[in-house]
Parts: C-alpha cells; sequence; structure tokens
C-alpha cells in the first residue's frame, strides 16, 4: 500500500471540502500527496483512461442505476462506480461553469474599478444558482459525505474503483501550459499566500451573517460560492486563473513538497473552507452534543490510562515495541468500536461550532473541559509547520499542571525531548517490522505513528509533569516566539521527517 492511498486521500479530502469541492476547491497539496501515492503504490495492470468527452453527458448507466440504498447503508460495487463517474461529470461541469463566470465576473468588475464594487457572498451564491448547476449525485441516494467515504475505504484494493477515486481526486487540467508556465515557485506562494486572504475574508463574510440565513445554504453552495468569489479575487487582482496555478504547482511539485510557506497556506485553505460547509449546517440538539462529549471524555480518560500504563512498561523493558503495538493497535480497535456505537458522527469542525453555540451552558463546558477535544484540535493543527500559522499568538505565560508556567524555552526542550524519543521507537519499530511474523501482516501507518507519539509524549510528562496536550495549549499561546526560535524550528521539522519515515515504512511492509 502506498504512503497514502487514492481513497484514504478522497476520504481525507472529501472531509475538508465535499465529494463535489474534492475536484472543485484548489487543493495543491493535496495534488502532491496523490502524486506521491500513485509513485508508492505496488505495480498492477492499471484501468483503461477515458477520454473526457465520455463523462460530458449522463451516462445510461447511471440514469438507470437504481438509487436505492441497502437497509444497513451499503452500495453495490457499480454504484459506486457509477456515483464516481458521475461526480467526476458534475465536477468537470462546475468547474467549467464557474471559471468562465469568474473570468466574466472579473472583467466587469474591473471595468467598474472606480466604484470599488465588491461581490458580496448573498449576490456571488445568486450568480451560482443562475448557472442552474447538475445535481450532485450523492443527493440521488440520499447519502451523507461521510457515509460515503466510509463506504469506499472497503474498495482500497479494487483497481477500477480506485481509478475513478484517483480521477475525482486529480481531475482533467483545465490550464493552459504556456501560462502556467509563466508562474514561478514564487509566484506560487504568493498567489497561495493571496487566496489565505480572500477565504478568510470569505468566511468571515458568511459568519457575520444570520443563523437562518446561513441554514439556508447547501455545503455545495457554500463551497461553489466561495471558489467563485476567490477566484474573481486572483484573476482580477494578480491576472492569473486558478487552473493555471495547479499545472504550475504540479511543475515545482518536489520544491513545493518541503516548502512550509506552500504547506501552510494550503493547510488553512482547507480548513477555512471546511468551517464554511459546516457553519451552514444546523447543529444537534444540546442533549446530543452532552452525550457525545462525555463518551468522548471516557473514551479520553482511558486512553491516558493506557497509555501511561504501556509506556512504563516499555521503558521497564517488559514489553518491546512489537508487543507495545499489538497491544496498542487492539486498544484502538476497541475504541473506535465503543465511540461508532453511541457518538454522534460530528467532525472536528462540527464539534468546535456546537460549543461555540452552547458554551453558554456550564454543563457543557464540563463536558468540553473533560472531553479533551480542545487540546485535541490543537494537536491536529500543531501538524501544520509552524503552529499552523497562527496569529493570534500571545506571549504572557500559560497554567499548566500543578499551576506551574510554561516558557518558550520549556517548550522547545520538551519539542527536542520529543524528538529523541520518537528517533528511538522508530528505530526500535523498524527493527522488529522487519523482523515481523508475515503472517501477522505489516503493521498499519495510523497506529504505528499514534504509537511512536504516545511513547514519547508520555516521556515528556514522565520528566516535566506536563502532558503533550497542555505542551501544545502553551505552544499556541507562545507562537510568536517559537515561530522565531531555530531550535524549535529544526526539532519540528525532525518530527515531520520521522512521521513520514514511519509512513514509508508501513507502506513497504506492506509490498513486502
Amino acid at each position: 500500500m502506498a504512503i497514502a492511498t487514492e481513497a484514504s486521500l478522497l476520504s481525507e479530502k472529501c472531509g475538508r471540502f465535499g465529494v463535489l469541492g474534492a475536484g472543485l476547491v484548489p487543493d495543491s497539496l493535496m495534488t502532491l500527496r496523490l502524486a506521491e501515492a500513485r509513485e508508492s503504490a505496488s505495480a498492477s495492470s492499471p484501468v483503461a483512461s477515458k477520454s473526457e468527452p465520455e463523462v460530458e453527458a449522463v451516462s445510461n448507466s447511471y440514469i438507470n442505476i437504481s438509487k436505492e440504498v441497502g437497509a444497513d447503508g451499503s452500495l453495490t460495487r457499480e454504484q459506486i462506480l457509477e456515483i464516481l463517474k458521475e461526480t467526476v461529470r458534475v465536477q468537470g461541469i462546475v468547474q467549467q461553469e464557474v471559471s468562465v463566470l469568474a473570468r466574466k465576473l472579473a472583467k466587469e468588475k474591473g471595468e467598474r474599478k472606480k466604484k470599488k464594487e465588491k461581490l458580496s457572498f448573498l449576490d456571488g451564491h445568486k450568480k451560482i444558482l443562475e448557472l442552474d448547476l447538475p445535481r450532485e449525485p450523492l443527493e440521488d441516494f440520499a447519502l451523507t459525505e461521510s457515509a460515503f467515504q466510509r463506504l469506499l475505504q472497503d474498495y482500497e484494493r479494487d483497481d477500477e474503483v480506485m481509478h475513478s477515486a484517483q480521477r475525482l481526486l486529480h481531475p482533467c487540467g483545465k490550464g493552459d501550459p504556456q501560462r502556467a508556465a509563466g508562474i514561478n515557485m514564487d509566484k506560487i506562494i504568493e498567489i497561495h499566500r493571496f487566496m489565505v486572504g480572500e477565504m478568510e475574508k470569505v468566511l468571515h463574510e458568511f459568519l457575520a451573517l444570520p443563523e437562518e440565513s446561513r441554514r439556508s445554504f447547501t455545503g455545495k453552495g457554500c463551497e461553489t460560492t466561495a471558489e467563485l468569489l476567490v477566484s474573481i479575487a486572483v484573476e482580477q487582482q494578480l491576472s492569473v486563473r486558478c487552473e493555471d496555478v495547479e499545472q504550475a504547482v504540479i511543475r515545482y511539485e518536489e520544491e513545493l513538497q518541503g516548502h512550509p510557506d506552500f504547506t501552510r497556506y494550503t493547510e488553512q485553505l482547507a480548513n477555512m473552507m471546511q468551517h464554511l460547509i459546516g457553519a451552514a449546517q444546523p447543529r444537534v440538539q444540546k442533549s446530543e452534543f452532552l452525550s457525545t462529549l462525555r463518551e468522548m471524555g471516557d473514551s479520553t480518560k482511558k486512553a491516558k490510562a493506557f497509555a501511561k500504563q504501556l509506556y512504563e512498561e516499555y521503558r521497564a523493558k517488559t514489553c518491546n515495541i512489537a508487543e507495545a503495538y499489538r497491544r496498542f493497535n487492539s486498544f484502538s480497535e476497541e475504541c473506535a468500536a465503543s465511540l461508532a456505537e453511541g457518538a454522534s458522527d460530528l467532525s472536528s469542525v462540527e464539534l468546535q461550532l456546537c460549543y461555540d453555540e452552547y458554551k453558554a451552558d456550564d454543563e457543557v463546558k464540563k463536558a468540553w473541559e473533560d472531553s479533551g477535544v480542545e487540546s485535541n484540535l490543537m494537536m491536529q493543527a500543531a501538524l501544520s509547520p509552524m503552529l499552523n500559522g497562527s496569529t493570534k499568538a500571545s506571549t504572557s505565560p500559560i497554567e499548566g499542571p500543578k499551576g506551574k508556567k510554561l516558557k518558550p524555552s520549556d517548550i522547545v526542550e520538551m519539542q527536542e525531548l520529543m524528538v529523541d524519543e520518537m528517533k528511538r521507537a522508530t528505530e526500535q519499530a523498524m527493527f522488529a517490522s522487519r523482523d515481523r511474523d508475515k503472517s501477522e501482516g505489516p503493521w498499519r501507518a495510523e497506529i504505528t505513528i499514534q504509537l511512536v507519539q504516545a511513547l514519547a509524549s508520555a516521556a515528556v510528562e514522565r520528566r516535566y509533569g506536563t502532558s503533550a496536550e497542555d505542551m501544545t495549549i502553551a505552544g499556541f499561546q507562545h507562537a510568536a516566539i517559537l515561530q522565531r526560535n531555530e531550535r524549535f524550528a529544526r526539532a519540528s521539522e525532525k518530527q515531520q521527517e520521522i512521521l513520514m519515515m514511519l509512513a514509508r515504512l508501513c507502506g513497504q511492509g506492506q509490498e513486502s
């Protein structure tokens, strides 16, 4: 298996942008990761690529296929293939229509430049509705995007399904190669920085709308409207087309893979789009949200107790890394099964939005704190370089466990210890994976990475009396200082290198 399969990448991107937006929204980082997935994938007989005209019209196979979903929410392989094929068709039409509209409106805006008129989100949405874009396929099956993502994961070894997913992730480029050749790497970074600023304006404007107005939008409507507004701004102010930018990104893929600014801007665009879509959805009831938080809180407590015990045995050498992996994998599966039984299927953005709506309730506040959601969200954001580009940093100290105040120098030392411990565990994992019993199968990348991080976090907590969650929160508080600290930057880069090494290690294990 590749470092990331087409199915997992599609699932990740759909979670951020929606199924339609997975191909519509510019996400250059995903382009690079898909290229990496293709390189790492085992050589299997490719499925012949279909030419573009074959997806221009709704195929008879899609029209005639049953839109009924199984009693357990399942779809047949034929239905999966037809949904992917039809989504590619719809995606191509939407991309083309929005691009043409953006170009037209950018020209009109240029002619009225002196009036300084700006197309609002509501006006942009009206323009999108006037296009009368085709219906999103999942609507025909009454399926949510998250449900479709789960179904798709069962077909990771199906070449034909994965080829269709690949076309959805990375549609045929619509840009002009000659124009793209004139966009160098510095220009790509500049364009992405500009897009972040424009997307931020779109998000702020949408969040300022009355709740009733926000709830009237669909996820598809939010995606396409945001795409339109950002595309207009890019073309009007930078004189480039977004489709040309995507082609330019492919030309510089190797250089951009290690560029922290490019990575940060792309992640910010993804997070803001996810937030925009989430803000349009109705919130779950407070009682359901409370139930979800309490289940997560119980799971968090169990996980911390388990990780602490596992680390102590690992440190005492009564449990080697291979045994630690087996136990960690079993515990993770038990937790996932337990949460799936009763918890709501809420994304991280939905959890945050629900909390924003119900946080005035003391019961909700306590459940939120006990659940560990906030620190987990920060931990996720911390995986992005430079603390995800946070601009809301504070230089004031933060309260840690037992009233202990964490200084930037403390966090740097903790980060360096994390790296040392992760490196040590990774080396042991490499030897253990190489000598593993082949009948047990390869190690799973996500579990291996979580295990190594958990062992390193436990080592930090043992030495400094501070959990990884508290360290992360303190890191955000001191982001402005840490972003300029060379030791912290080096340690963060090494940590990312280790994570990629683990992913490659598990990918190679799949192929052996």
